[in-house]
């Protein structure tokens, strides 16, 4: 019957030496394991509910099978990744089987065989050398990107080299250890060798060497192995890179279910009086699952390598924000000896300029394999330095002014809202309700502080109310009752003001009964609907782009007029990836009677910021590390490789703070387009 022996060629002595060394090994791994755990339970709690159990363990495991968390953004990444992993998952599997039948039938039943042979052997055999020999490939092109092809978000530290080649040299040494034994046991084999297909090649090479010579080397070859196998996983959780193999699925596990675009409330005058610390200040501020993003971080860059700070040139890097952290924690609560004094993160791991230099644009955390959250840390870290330690970059001084005394960052008077409206016939909610006590348009029109205050940005306010119009929707605005939503101050870092500003709208909106809100400005969006519910504010919101989408599929809206030109379209990060509004801009422009589409490089998910989130569109950017004039370099470079046979050339956007940023941007590169909203060219193609 097929089969093979266990201990062959390894003495009774021998084997016992093994499964001391086997066992020693095994307490260092679990020490190691406990000590990472112990550092996650130094964390706070966080709320963890039953009902989604199932849909978070499925969403994990098919994220952790199919590697799709990987090959979403990099397939090359993601091929060398799932034959690493998955040779990996199958050798151990097959490591666990082998001791089951040896540990279990034969030494502590005493059966001479369990379930390890006839056709399920053979089938063993011939599944473990196929995985095996993809593993040892997919190391080989591991090792091959690294240091031939060198992309530039990886790093080259000593064990970037170390650790591959020991994986390598496990999975080597394995296939010559079987190779020796099948060419010295040819003779007694029950089998054919064959099966086991890899290790049959490397007896061919040696078959003529004697049964002493095979035997010897063997030996030597056998303990080779083992002990790589066995130093391999006593030092895995001690290697921060590698216990990604643990933690990475745990992480995936316990990924945030809520919409990406919302923050958690923070009981802030509750706080003040009971001095307690508000955000990030030192280590044990941070939660649980803070930790285990810190435990599970692959240093894979990709972060880094799409985070457009960086790319301008700043100093933050997601991927060292991370790095740093892990440190801090590491040196904290050692693996060895008890927790150490806490310190202030800022200014001893993270340094200031790196907080102040994140545009929020969330691209770190959309790219992240393993669903890390780099920018939930930054921003926890941004409420401290402003609500507890009253630091900040010195140009917000004025934006908190404004929206603590005028409600809004340009710190305008309210009669100033009024200005866009100028020659339009515009319903006022307060007009309304003066002689309808239950006010029947069906939207209500929030405008934004951008939209009012800019005067450029204040023609998309006014496309969007010729639209509307012209389908015959009733709406109403605020008008001077409207108030910024707070997005600025609550991703600067000042909660206190945004929940001000959140209340003072939610009981404006609910005094009008509002149901329906539309927005044109992203960042209003994603505040009305994503965190104005946890405030009591329910509505339902919906951004321009998405109602003329569907207005034009209902045949609502007829686009006569046609626009020869050529235009690309940017992503705002705030309509994108915080909400995944990526087809509704893209199918209406696809709509306009002589429009060519084409995308930049960076575009959809992976869309470029354009520098003004976060609080950014108040700060003056550096010469040099703009990122808006990155995003139009971006624009220039499609335009070039794009046949626009002497049409017009334009960036359509769908955000006002999208249009300052890349109006400036086309200025200062002196570029030759322009810059429309969406809403703009629809209005012009209605004519």
């Amino acid at each position: 019957m097929a089969t093979r022996k266990v201990f062959w060629n390894i003495s009774s002595f021998g084997e016992l030496i093994f499964y001391l060394i086997a066992l020693i090994a095994i307490v260092i791994f679990a020490y190691g394991i406990y000590a990472h755990v112990r550092r996650i339970l130094q964390g706070k709690k966080v709320a963890f509910t039953v009902r989604p159990f199932w849909a978070k363990l499925g969403a994990a495991l098919v994220s952790i099978a199919a590697n799709r968390t990987i090959l979403r953004h990099d397939a090359s990444a993601g091929v060398m990744h799932f034959l690493i992993m998955w040779g990996f998952v199958v050798l151990f599997i097959g490591t666990v089987i082998v001791t089951i039948e040896y540990d279990l039938f034969q030494k502590i039943l005493g059966m001479k065989h369990g379930f390890w042979v006839g056709s399920f052997f053979l089938g063993y055999e011939l599944i473990l050398d196929t995985l095996g020999v993809l593993f040892l490939a997919g190391l080989i092109w591991a090792l091959v990107r690294r240091y031939g092809l060198k992309p530039p978000q990886l790093t080259w530290k000593p064990l970037d080299l170390v650790l591959p080649v020991w994986l390598l040299l496990i999975g080597v040494t394995g296939f010559l250890v079987e190779g020796l034994r099948l060419a010295a046991t040819a003779s007694e084999l029950t089998y054919d060798p064959r099966w086991s297909w890899a290790g049959f090649f490397v007896s061919q090479w040696v078959q003529g060497a004697s049964v002493e010579t095979l035997r010897s080397w063997h030996l030597a070859l056998w303990w080779a192995h083992g002990i790589l196998a066995l130093g391999w996983i006593a030092y895995l959780p001690y290697a921060p890179k590698v216990m990604h193999i643990l933690s990475a699925g745990v992480n995936l596990f316990f990924q945030e279910m809520r919409p990406r675009g919302r923050l958690e409330v923070l009981d802030v005058e509750g706080a003040f009086e009971r001095n307690e610390v508000l955000g990030f200040q030192t280590l044990k501020d941070l939660t649980r699952k803070d930790f285990l993003d810190l435990a599970s971080c692959t240093e894979c860059g990709r972060c880094e390598a799409n985070c457009p700070a960086h790319l301008s040139g700043k100093i933050l890097s997601p991927r060292e924000i991370i790095l740093e952290l892990r440190a801090h924690a590491n040196e904290e609560f050692p693996a060895f000896g008890k927790p150490k004094e806490h310190k202030q993160i800022i200014g001893y791991s993270i340094k200031p300029e790196e907080i102040w230099a994140c545009t929020t644009c969330m691209a770190c955390v959309e790219v992240c394999p393993v669903f890390i959250d780099p920018l939930n840390k930054i921003l926890e870290l941004r409420r401290n330095e402003v609500m507890i330690q009253d630091k900040y970059p010195a140009g917000f001084t004025d934006v908190f002014k404004g929206m603590d005394g005028r409600g809004n960052p340009w710190d305008m008077p309210a009669s100033e809202r009024l200005a866009w409206m100028k020659g339009l016939d515009v319903p006022v909610a307060a007009t309304i309700a003066a002689s309808n006590p239950r006010p029947d348009f069906e939207y209500l029109f929030f405008v934004g502080c951008a939209a009012s205050f800019d005067p450029r940005t204040q023609k998309i306010a006014r496309s969007v109310v010729k639209i509307l119009q012209h389908a015959g929707i009733k709406f109403a605005v605020l008008s001077e009752e409207e108030g910024c939503t707070g997005d600025p101050a609550r991703r600067i870092g000042h909660e206190y003001i945004f929940q001000i500003l959140a209340q003072q709208n939610i009981e404006t909106l609910n005094n009008y009964n509002v149901k329906k809100i539309l927005t044109i400005c992203p960042h209003c969006f994603n505040t009305l609907k994503n965190e104005y519910p946890a405030l009591g504010g329910q509505y339902e919101v919906i951004h321009h782009t998405e109602l003329i989408a569907q207005l034009l599929r209902d045949g609502r809206l007829k686009l006569m007029k046609e626009i020869p030109a050529t235009i690309v379209y940017h992503d705002s990060c705030y309509l994108g990836r915080y909400n995944r509004i990526f087809d509704a801009p893209r199918d209406i422009l696809k709509k306009i009677s002589g429009v060519k589409l084409i995308e930049m490089e960076r575009h959809r998910e992976r869309g470029m910021c354009c520098g003004a989130g976060g609080g950014l569109m108040w700060l003056e950017e550096e010469p040099g590390k703009r990122v808006n004039e990155l995003r139009v370099k971006q624009a220039q470079e499609a335009f070039a490789q794009a046949q626009t046979n002497g049409r017009a050339k334009f960036v359509a956007s769908a955000c006002p703070f999208c249009m300052i940023m890349l109006e400036d941007g086309i200025k200062s590169k002196n570029a030759e387009f322009e810059n429309k909203d969406i809403a703009e060219l629809v209005a012009e193609a209605l004519a």
